[in-house]
């Protein structure tokens, strides 16, 4: 009976037949690359649409839409790193299988070759074969990817991620283009053209690493910045490279100082002699620990920075600003009634110009400097700060004058002395009162009865809703401007607090103005005596480097929009001003700064924002007490959670790189036991037994793979140190540079080492059986004599 003509498909299933292990690696490879990078966006997205769960209360929708639409344009710049890493790992071990698939079908290839199979259809015959798995692990990649977003995230997640779909078949595309190139044979030339090829790359990489370190830390987030899609996993890739490096140099050294001592030293030699095969496990390996590493230290230091920057931002852990309103005794004394807060005051948060210099002045009373600031993860010392700007005898001072537990009031007595008549009547006297939370406000003092000619007048007023017990801090007169063609002359006479109707004991209070071509004055105010005096201020590094001043200098500044001004003396430099939205920002007691405006005239800014010290939880609560406003807290917002979403993208990523350098570690085993299967009946000649051989072949093994641990590790912690705080910074709108360097999540690097380990101690372990199960039969061949 004549033999059936093989056609197409009979010779891809007999070929497949013949490699069945082989391709069921090289398709579980492909599949985990699809599922990685398919969970990896699925994370992303789920954060995108569940983004608005985190906006405070009170902010209007369109404007957590517009912060999402910000963290979406940072994500578009960090979001590819994640997946050429995964895609970098992947090709790598489908590059590892294809030849080790081109080296075990080398014999019948050269037999298909012999009856006619043309280079063309030899490489049909793998692109057919290489299709199947595609298609194969597109299907077992996306089942896959979706149970572990449902595992992750939950089953509405995976039902928001199923537009992600069409990433599977692209992914297992181009790594099956990568196995078909794999596969073709090549000359010597090819070969050593290949070589050069591989040299240059390699300088490239490093080339590319450095210029990536030296770039990132002008990266700034709002727009796609190459740098930032390209720098982790070009600096990741250049030190596995130099880790490989090391490993080659330190496996020469080890086995001619084997050579040269009196014991074995088969298995260092081997390392050395078989470096062109362990390189891609070594490589592979480091490269897993080292981007294991860099999450670790990438999610450490992002929820360090946001976090820390979201409190120094807020300045409190709730914050409300209230402009055009001000923050009356009242407002704030309903805000630090509300169940949850500690702690609140009224601060003024305000833009001033320094000359040409635009900067934020943030203005809190003293005596909420300790109780209401947020430590912000020690970014910020309140306890330190209130002792620092606390007034010298060359600065101001607020000293209001207390009026009791008791008082409800004030009278105050005057008398006038003007040329003009009738001037008492039309006299208009203010207080300025500060409450016991530290919030100041002005109250108009109401005259008694004034009968024509009196020269003394008397006026009262009651201190407004607030937080007793109350102080007095100045006090004004003004008259109308028809009435400033002669000078008015105002003296006090006596200041007393009331209770009810009672009246205390005077009060330690004098002063005098004269009216006439200014309209109002001031007749006394809590400060010292003598011309204005600068406030002591903390000025932020990024001001002080911009305006070139540092502690005891002198700043004039103007508020912004207006004619007031005022003048500063710098107490110190700090990194972060609590509250402040960037470092051109300066910090000042509130009540210095009321005395200090007082003194250069008749009016001050009042505070205009609420900070409160409590429970984040009641920020709800915190809104409606003070009439449904937007509420910040000392947490990362809208924008950063978006971005927060790389943190767990990059974990998948690690998670899906260590069980891609597994699959690759175990196809290099299997190259490894095809290439060196003629030596295990020599080594058997040679008195070595299975067993030992077995040995042997798994301490090789092992001290690779832990080598090759320890070097990424090492790695992994310069990679950390030189791009993990400047990609933060990159991608994350809104960080502020707080200095505060990398950190390590340690706990979950552990688990995932741990892991990798256990994984290449299985693969560790199969190498050793294969061995010793061949070595049982091996015998010296011809080709060994």
């Amino acid at each position: 009976m004549p033999a059936r003509a093989l056609s197409t498909g009979r010779l891809v299933r007999a070929r497949a037949g013949a490699r069945r292990g082989l391709l069921l690696t090289t398709a579980a490879t492909l599949s985990v690359a699809v599922a990685t990078v398919y969970a990896i966006l699925a994370s992303l997205t789920v954060a995108v649409e569940r983004s608005g769960d985190a906006a405070p209360p009170g902010v209007p929708r369109d404007e957590v839409a517009a912060q999402v639409a910000a963290g979406v344009v940072a994500l578009l710049s960090a979001a590819p790193a994640l997946i050429v890493l995964v895609l970098l790992l992947a090709s790598t071990a489908v590059l590892q299988l294809g030849r080790l698939l081109a080296a075990a079908r080398e014999q019948d290839m050269a037999n298909l070759r012999a009856r006619g199979l043309s280079g063309r259809q030899a490489t049909a015959l793998g692109a057919i074969e290489a299709a199947a798995i595609a298609v194969t692990a597109s299907v077992l990649g996306l089942v896959s990817g979706g149970a572990l977003t449902v595992l992750l995230f939950g089953a509405q997640a995976a039902l928001e991620a199923l537009p992600l779909g069409w990433t599977a078949p692209l992914t297992a595309l181009v790594l099956a283009a990568v196995l078909v190139a794999a596969q073709r044979r090549r000359s010597d030339s090819r070969r050593r053209g290949a070589r050069i090829a591989t040299a240059a790359a390699i300088g490239v990489v490093a080339l590319t690493g450095a210029f990536a370190v030296w770039q990132l830390p002008q990266a700034r987030p709002g727009g796609f910045d190459p740098i930032v899609a390209i720098a982790p996993s070009a600096v990741l890739l250049a030190a596995a490279l130099l880790a490989l490096a090391v490993f080659a140099a330190g496996a020469a050294t080890v086995a001619r100082a084997g050579a040269a001592g009196p014991g074995p030293a088969l298995a260092p030699r081997q390392v050395a002699r078989r470096l062109p095969v362990y390189a891609v496990a070594v490589l592979l390996v480091a490269l897993t620990f080292a981007q294991a590493l860099f999450a670790a230290a990438y999610s450490a230091t992002w929820t360090a920075a946001a976090t820390d920057s979201a409190a120094v931002r807020a300045g409190a852990d709730l914050r409300v600003d209230l402009p055009p309103q001000t923050a009356s005794p009242g407002t704030v004394a309903d805000a630090a009634a509300v169940e949850g807060v500690d702690a609140a005051a009224g601060v003024l948060v305000a833009p001033i110009e320094i000359g040409s210099t635009v900067a934020e002045i943030i203005a809190v009373p003293s005596v909420a400097i300790p109780t209401v600031l947020s430590p912000a993860g020690g970014a910020v010392d309140p306890e330190a700060l209130a002792a620092t700007v606390t007034p010298t005898p060359d600065s101001v001072a607020g000293a209001p004058v207390a009026l009791g537990q008791e008082a409800t009031g004030i009278r105050v007595t005057v008398e006038i002395a003007s040329s003009r008549p009738n001037v008492a009547a039309v006299l208009q006297l203010s207080a300025t009162f500060v409450d016991a939370l530290g919030t100041p406000t002005s109250a108009r003092l109401t005259l008694d009865e004034v009968l024509a000619g009196t020269t003394a007048v008397t006026a009262t007023a009651d201190v407004p809703a607030g937080t007793g017990p109350w102080s007095l801090s100045a006090l004004t007169a003004a008259i109308p401007p028809a009435f400033s063609t002669a000078d008015v002359g105002v003296r006090i006479d006596t200041v007393q607090p009331l209770a009810g109707d009672a009246a205390g004991e005077a009060l330690a209070v004098t002063g005098e103005a004269v009216l006439g071509e200014s309209a109002e004055a001031v007749l006394w105010v809590g400060a010292e005596p003598g011309d204005p005096a600068p406030v002591r201020a903390a000025i932020g590094s990024a001001l002080a480097a911009r305006l070139g001043i540092g502690p005891g200098d002198g700043v004039e500044f103007r508020y912004a929009g207006t004619g007031r001004r005022g003048e500063l003396e710098v107490a110190v430099v700090v990194d972060a001003v609590p509250g402040a939205q960037s470092g051109l920002a300066v910090f000042v007691p509130l009540d210095a700064l009321t005395a200090s405006a007082l003194q250069r005239g008749t009016s001050f800014v009042p505070p205009n924002a609420v900070w409160a010290a409590g429970d984040p939880d009641a920020d709800r609560a915190f809104s409606e007490a003070l009439g449904d406003r937007p509420v910040a807290t000392a947490a990362p917002g809208v924008t950063a959670s978006v971005v927060g979403s790389l943190v767990s993208g990059w974990w998948i990523a690690a998670g899906g790189s260590g069980a891609l350098a597994l699959l690759a570690a175990f196809a290099i085993i299997q190259t490894l036991s095809l290439d060196r299967r003629r030596d295990l009946g020599v080594l058997r000649a040679l008195g070595l037994t299975p067993g030992a051989q077995a040995r042997s072949r798994a301490g090789e093994v092992a001290a690779v793979f832990a080598a090759s641990a320890v070097l990424g590790t090492v790695a992994g912690i310069a990679v950390s140190w030189l791009v993990a705080p400047a990609l933060v910074q990159a991608v994350t709108p809104g960080i502020l540079a707080l200095g505060a360097g990398v950190a390590f999540a340690w706990p979950p690097f552990a688990i995932a080492a741990a892991l990798q380990l256990i994984g290449l101690s299985v693969v560790t372990g199969i190498a050793a059986v294969g061995v010793r199960r061949a070595a049982i039969g091996a015998t010296v061949g011809e080709e060994a004599r």
